[in-house]
């Protein structure tokens, strides 16, 4: 390898250097001056307007994240309040179907209640007998010892069959109560019960209804408010997205706002009389370190040049020699090429003198 191609290689890394640091020169100065004129900006001429913009946009960018992450922490809130409701109504719903059947029971056999309660205690009544039937016939096989296997086998299917009917006949007595209870805790009956053994029972099961129906309100609330929060995300996702694409477009902002700052730390050091009563004091160390960072870039860019015209003039001589060369070659091939015709009409000439002698023999 050429070993000025190498030092060109060389020249080429310091010099990216050397621009590298006159750019970051540039940038602070810019933005040490943007930052001296808080609310005068414009004293620093084009790059102003430019600047303004941008800090807007980062601002308003930065608000915007604010609202997002305020945002997700209420979704937060919400999912959490929503399961928490969500656990308190259901231990609730699971709490009302025994105390309406408490009332029921404790009510529907009672005189002061026929009027409201007539229908279930005609279908407890009918209910209950067959239940304690089936109890009956439970206790009866439990008591009685048939002989061998055969005979644990008949009790036991018969116990099968008996155990079934008694939880039906349970079950339906339960659904019997469950429906007088929440028949007699309908408000228009709250003066039927008024002084009533079943009274507070009864008002303990009103408190739990409503308190119920009150989750259930918040619950509707909780979720149209998740819901709106989610629909307004819109096709960015959710909060943590958008604070994601806002904080991507700030990276971006910044990127071009240092663009700005280098534009005008440029303009200043190159234009010192416009911006001269703008400056201070340790500002000319920084003008003098950008001259001489552009004085270096300059004697690199000349060096580079030097180098790669050498390489071309080389290159060049090169291909003269490499053409010179050529035309040597294709010379000596017309001379031998020469040499050859003419080797070949002297043998023309002799076989036509050989052809004429042998003719007078003819």
């Amino acid at each position: 390898m050429d070993e000025r191609k190498k030092t060109i290689g060389e020249l080429e890394f310091k010099k990216k250097e050397s621009l590298r640091s006159l750019e970051i020169l540039y940038e602070d100065f810019g933005e040490a001056l943007f930052s001296r004129f808080p609310g005068q900006e414009t004293l620093l001429g084009e790059t102003a307007e430019e600047y303004l913009k941008f800090q807007k946009e980062i601002a308003d960018s930065q608000d915007l994240i604010q609202l997002a992450e305020a945002d997700n922490r209420r979704l937060s809130d919400l999912d959490a309040e929503i399961l928490s409701e969500e656990r308190e109504d259901a231990a609730l719903k699971a709490e009302i179907p025994g105390a309406c059947a408490d009332v029921g029971r404790d009510a529907v056999q009672e005189e002061s209640f026929v009027s409201v309660l007539g229908l279930y205690r005609q279908q407890a009544n009918q209910i209950i007998p067959r239940l304690e039937e089936a109890k009956a016939k439970l206790d009866e096989l439990e008591d009685r010892a048939g002989p061998g296997f055969l005979g644990w086998v008949g009790r036991n299917t018969q116990g099968t069959v008996y155990r079934a009917l008694a939880a039906k006949h349970q079950s339906s007595l339960k659904k019997v109560y469950i429906a007088a209870g929440e028949q007699l805790a309908a408000p228009e009956h709250e003066a039927l019960v008024f002084g009533h053994d079943v009274e507070d029972a009864v008002r303990s099961l009103r408190d739990m209804k409503e308190s119920a129906a009150a989750r259930i309100r918040v619950l509707e609330e909780l979720r149209e408010e998740r819901r709106r929060l989610k629909v307004a995300f819109g096709a960015e996702g959710g909060p943590l997205k958008r604070i994601q694409n806002l904080e991507k477009h700030i990276a971006f902002i910044r990127s071009e706002l240092k663009t700005v700052y280098r534009r005008l730390g440029e303009q200043a050091a190159g234009q010192g009389q416009e911006f001269q009563g703008l400056f201070q004091p340790e500002d000319q160390q920084i003008i003098e370190a950008g001259r001489q960072h552009r004085e270096t870039i300059a004697g690199y860019n000349r060096e580079i040049e030097k180098l790669k015209t050498a390489i071309t003039i080389d290159e060049k001589k090169a291909e003269i020699e490499k053409m010179k060369r050529a035309v040597t070659e294709q010379q000596q091939r017309i001379t031998r090429a020469e040499e050859r015709i003419r080797e070949i009409n002297a043998q023309i000439e002799e076989t036509e003198a050989r052809i004429e002698e042998l003719s007078k023999l003819l």
